[in-house]
Parts: C-alpha cells; structure tokens; sequence
C-alpha cells in the first residue's frame, strides 16, 4: 500500500471508533490550517520548470557542501576545489531564500481570500477526467471511434477551472 492509502485507512479506523472526530475543528482551526497549506499547494503550481530547476540545482548544490562542512568542524585540510566550493554555498543559499521567499509571497497572495471563502470540498476522488487519457493509435481510433465517443480516456476535455498553473499566478500578478 502507498502512504496515501495507509492513511486514508487509519483516518477511517479513527472515525470508526469516533465517530465524533468527524467535523470536529472549529473554524479558527480550519483557518490556521488553511492559512498554512493554501500557500504551500499554490507554491506548487506558482514555480516554472525553469524555476523549479534552478532551485534543484542550488539545493544539491548546498547539500553537497555538507561534507565540507564536516571536514571544516574536524579539523580537516580542504582542498583548492572544497575552499572554492565552501566560498561560494552563502551566495546559492541567499539565492535559494530569494526564490523562496519570492514564492512564498506570491502564493500567499495568491490564495489570500481563498482563506477566508474557501472553494467548496472535492466530492468525486477519482483522477480528473482530462487526465484519464491514453494514447490511441489513428487506425485504433477509427476503428472503435463512434463506441468510444464519450469515454473520458478519448474525449480532449478541458483542465477544471481553477487548478491550473495559469490560475494562480494570474492571482500572484505573475503573468503579464
């Protein structure tokens, strides 16, 4: 089982034996819980791959720096590409915090009122129909075309709206 499912079953065992854990937060509760995930979701959708790429690299960049880190705390002799090395991890670590920080205010910006007037809870679990696609081959297609008219998996259906990347940075002023 992957962590999602051990999770949803422990969640339900609770409910079970307590039936009166379910919608037991108040609302200040739901708030602060909201004040701290809405930012990190949109966070996610708010960095370009270019972005994201670039804070990958200064991240293994910094975590590789570790090593020389401990080799500075025992006492160790660096060599000139550690020295070089070691010199240059506080300006990729400002780099980092200024993409950051840049993220996450654009993504608390972007979320602002969604925090007060969240958007209603998913009723339906399953994957989006536009993501339930698969390829199909043209001879395919034409063959079973009309008895496949109205699967999900065929249709070129449109992103649901507000969950798209394009979404919230239009809310963050991103997008020009």
């Amino acid at each position: 089982l992957n962590l999602s499912v051990a999770t949803a079953l422990v969640v339900h065992q609770m409910f079970t034996l307590d039936p009166s854990l379910v919608g037991a937060m108040s609302e200040e509760e739901r708030k602060a819980l909201r004040q701290l995930w809405y930012p990190k979701l949109a966070s996610q959708r708010l960095m370009t791959s270019r972005e994201k790429k670039e804070r990958g690299k200064l991240m293994t960049f910094i975590s590789s720096c570790d090593d020389i880190g401990e080799k500075i705390a025992n006492g160790e002799k660096l060599d000139p590409f550690e020295k070089e090395k070691w010199n240059k991890m506080k300006v990729k670590k400002e780099d980092l915090d200024a993409i950051d920080s840049s993220i996450a205010k654009a993504a608390q910006k972007a979320v602002a009122d969604l925090v007060e007037n969240p958007p209603a809870p998913i009723t339906d679990m399953r994957r989006a129909d536009e993501h339930r696609t698969c390829f199909v081959g043209k001879n395919t297609k034409k063959m079973y075309g009309e008895k496949w008219a109205d699967m999900p998996a065929t249709a070129n259906l449109q992103n649901r709206a507000n969950s798209t990347s394009s979404f919230f940075r239009q809310r963050a002023n991103m997008d020009s």
